[in-house]
């Protein structure tokens, strides 16, 4: 029995009570069974309003209004798979407050799950931006995260913190604050969030604002600075992925100042990749005109689909400034220098369950994560907000609350076998 791309679960619970709790293997190379078409969806972290898919505070009183801002990570060599969300308590918004980091775990490649637990929320302060990485030679994973003032001062330089597990995300330290890590230029910062990559040599790279924060082998966390991008103005929320040259790609959202301060702003997303020789240097930062952007964060990856190498891309693919329920799947079989239609796929396609415009229906879109497993099937996080009103504005869709759905494919609903 498969699990329907049609039918949301409350966790783990929801999944044993199908009979799912162990691995369906459709072929000798999957780790579970998918529906026909490809394309599972179910949801990982509810709203308030999810009904048994809430997601209960940590002080009990009452359920998270909104989660948001989802990481995902399969650990290499296992079937361990890792989840990570904003809790937000009292609304959706960035200065609403008091968020904490929620985690679930799967050891089965993403078919059951263990129940919603904090991994950071000490505190009164905001715990935001996971961003997941880890080491093939320790077997150590690490998660970034910030630690941001609650309210209007939220953008105020946020603090850098590490936890980090080695038992493959069963356990984790408390997180460990980095100041040496903080961005010296102040104010609002960004790590990822999502994750991280290694590097052939075990090089570890993960994106921030500015900067990427690198670890050799052997040794300890630092930063490299990045040149300042596009009019001068420093990267943001990104990702990092590498190409089959060697060379790694950033891709990153448009800054506020560009979207709604009189900025340039060609609704694309903004690119530069690695120089030949020397992986930590760049090229001019370029507006990609072929992934349209409203200025949300998007995910992106590198994956092996039969034996050859493609980056994957996830984000809205809207030119309004604000829409983010237009999520699009992209693949790029030459490094991300073009984007075929063939290679594109819409998440609405595959619907969720009760998707709609209706009061109580979920409408899929905002901030993504990608992750592959070693079974070659792709994992996506995606939010998707808790419609309040009938057939809502795009303001009102983004003041709603928020859930994350997980979705799970097989690359061939988006590239198709030849």
């Amino acid at each position: 029995m498969t699990l329907s791309r049609r039918m949301f679960l409350g966790g783990a619970a929801g999944v044993a009570a199908l009979g799912l709790t162990g691995v369906g293997v459709a072929s000798p190379q999957r780790a579970f069974a998918l529906d026909p078409d490809g394309m599972e969806s179910k949801m990982l972290f509810g709203d308030a309003e999810a009904g048994a898919a809430s997601i209960p505070k940590e002080s009990g009183n009452g359920n998270y209004h909104s989660c948001r801002i989802p990481a995902i990570f399969a650990v290499p060599g296992t079937s361990v798979v890792i989840a990570i969300v904003e809790g937000r308590p009292d609304g959706n918004l960035d200065a609403s407050g008091n968020f904490n980091l929620l985690l679930r775990r799967s050891t089965d490649s993403g078919v059951s799950w263990s129940v919603a637990t904090a991994l950071a929320g000490a505190g009164s302060r905001s715990w935001t931006n996971p961003t997941l990485v880890h080491d093939r030679t320790t077997g150590q994973l690490t998660c970034f995260m910030l630690r941001r003032q609650d309210g209007a001062d939220y953008q105020v330089d946020p603090d850098v913190y590490i936890a980090t597990s080695n038992d493959d995300g069963a356990t984790w330290t408390s997180p460990v604050l980095r100041a040496d890590l903080n961005r010296t230029a102040g104010g609002n910062d960004f790590i990822g969030p999502g994750k991280g990559i290694q590097r052939p040599d075990g090089t570890l790279v993960v994106p921030a604002r500015g900067r990427l924060l690198i670890k050799a082998p052997g040794g300890d966390w630092a930063s490299s600075g990045l040149p300042q991008g596009l009019a001068n103005l420093p990267y943001g929320e990104g990702t990092v992925a590498e190409r089959s040259d060697g060379q790694l790609i950033l891709n990153y959202r448009a800054l506020d100042s560009e979207i709604t301060d009189g900025g340039t702003f060609p609704h694309t997303r903004r690119i530069a990749i690695g120089n030949p020789g020397s992986w930590q240097q760049f090229g001019s930062e370029y507006w990609r005109a072929q992934i349209i952007d409203p200025g949300a964060h998007a995910a992106q990856i590198s994956h092996t689909i039969n034996g050859n190498h493609f980056l994957i891309h996830l984000n809205s693919a809207s030119q309004t400034v604000g829409n983010r329920y237009q999520m699009k799947l992209r693949a790029s079989a030459d490094n991300g220098e073009t984007w075929p239609n063939a290679y594109e796929r819409f998440l609405s396609t595959d619907p969720l369950a009760s998707e709609g415009n209706q009061v109580g229906d979920l409408r899929e879109g905002g901030y993504s994560a990608l992750t592959s497993t070693g079974s070659g099937i792709v994992l996506a996080l995606v939010e998707a907000r808790r419609v309040q009103t009938a057939n809502p504005t795009i303001a009102q869709l983004n003041d709603s609350p928020c859930a994350v759905v997980l979705r799970r494919f097989d690359p061939s609903w988006l590239v198709p076998a030849t």
